[in-house]
C-alpha cells in the first residue's frame, strides 16, 4: 500500500471525528451574546439552549430587545413627560416600553405565540379590568392561564421595577391597540394595587 493513501485516510478520518464532537461552547460565545444580549448572568429562571453547541445560557429576567420601526416608520418622541398622563402621552410611552419589553414574546402585533406566549390582541376578557393588568404586569403571572380559549403554561416575569406611569403606559398602549377598545389606565389605577 502506497504513502498517499494511509495519509488521506488518515485526513478523513481526523476530519470526520471532529465534525462528530460535540463543540466547545467557545466557538458559538459571540454568537450568542450578540442574539440574546438582554440574557442574565446571575440568578436565572429561564434557560436557552444552543443549537449549535448544546449548552445552555440563561435568558432570565424579563426580555429586553428594542424593536425595530418599519423602514418610512416616524420616530417615536424621543422624551415623554411623565407628568401628563392623557391618553396620547400614556400610549406614546406605552408603545415604547411595548417595544422594549413586551415585544419578544407577545410579538409585534400582539398575538403572541400560539402554546408558548398569550396573545394580548382580542383578550380583554383574560386581562380585565385596568387594576386587574397592572397588577399581572407589576407582579408577573405564573402557572396555567386560558386566553383566547387555548391554554399556556409558563411565567411571565413582574415588572415591578417599572413607575406607575410606565405600568399605565404599557397597558393603554395595549388595551388602545391590536384591536382592543378597553380604554386608558391611569398611574393612579397602578398606584392603587402596587
Amino acid at each position: 500500500m502506497s504513502r498517499t493513501p494511509l495519509v488521506l485516510l488518515s485526513v478523513v478520518g481526523a476530519l470526520l471525528s471532529s465534525a462528530c464532537m460535540q463543540r466547545n461552547m467557545v466557538t458559538d460565545h459571540k454568537e450568542i451574546a450578540d442574539r440574546y444580549a438582554h440574557r442574565n448572568q446571575t440568578e436565572c429562571s429561564s434557560w436557552l439552549t444552543s443549537f449549535k453547541s448544546g449548552h445552555k445560557y440563561c435568558a432570565s429576567p424579563a426580555f429586553k430587545v428594542a424593536a425595530k420601526a418599519p423602514v418610512g416608520a416616524a420616530a417615536a418622541p424621543a422624551e415623554v413627560i411623565e407628568e401628563i398622563a392623557d391618553l396620547e402621552h400614556l400610549t406614546a410611552r406605552g408603545e415604547q416600553l411595548y417595544g422594549e419589553i413586551c415585544i419578544a414574546c407577545h410579538q409585534a402585533d400582539g398575538k403572541g405565540l400560539p402554546g408558548a406566549f398569550p396573545p394580548l390582541a382580542g383578550a380583554g376578557e383574560f386581562y380585565g379590568t385596568p387594576e386587574n393588568m397592572a397588577g399581572i404586569i407589576l407582579n408577573g403571572l405564573m402557572g396555567e392561564i386560558t386566553v383566547k380559549g387555548m391554554v399556556y403554561n409558563g411565567a411571565m416575569p413582574a415588572q415591578a421595577q417599572l413607575s406607575d406611569f410606565e405600568i399605565a403606559s404599557v397597558t393603554t398602549y395595549v388595551r388602545t391597540n391590536f384591536g382592543n377598545a378597553d380604554g386608558m389606565v391611569t398611574p393612579e389605577q397602578v398606584a392603587s394595587v402596587r
